[in-house]
């Protein structure tokens, strides 16, 4: 195993360790490192997937939110989603143009240096925290209802 490799493994199996003391269900894909998790909200479930990729050393942790764009709302969209993502310290809000659905994602890289457990508490913390902060404003801008 090469160094990126042991450290995309370490940081993979901290995220699962993570997950599993706070009693967050998941799924594991160990062959692709990428994690699917579930948190409850008042809204319902919001979804989460952490990917660990080698080759850019990076950690992704991304949210789908339940909304479908129409094609020619996307102008307007994007641009409401940069006025929300001015207000963000971390992570963002885009509009997928390849499926129309809003996205959150957060990203950080573990080029040389070894993450620990309390950076990946806060990536899910404060993704779960937007998601959750903004999704009305979304919903309003979308002129949509979250589908079930």
């Amino acid at each position: 195993m090469t160094i990126t490799s042991t450290k995309s493994w370490k940081h993979y199996m901290l995220i699962c360790h993570i997950l599993s003391s706070n009693d967050i269900p998941f799924i594991r894909n160990d062959t692709a490192l990428s994690i699917r998790c579930s948190i409850s909200s008042r809204d319902g479930d919001m979804l989460f997937f952490f990917s660990v990729d080698p080759s850019k050393m990076l950690i992704n942790l991304y949210s789908p939110l339940n909304f479908r764009i129409k094609e020619e709302d996307r102008g307007e969209i994007a641009l409401g989603l940069c006025m929300i993502n001015n207000k963000l310290s971390h992570g963002c809000f885009y509009l997928d143009t390849e499926d129309n659905i809003i996205y959150f994602r957060m990203t950080t890289s573990f080029y040389e240096t070894n993450l620990n457990e309390m950076l990946f508490e806060y990536m899910l913390s404060s993704a779960a925290d937007s998601v959750e902060e903004f999704s009305d404003v979304i919903k309003k801008l979308t002129g949509e209802t979250p589908s079930p």
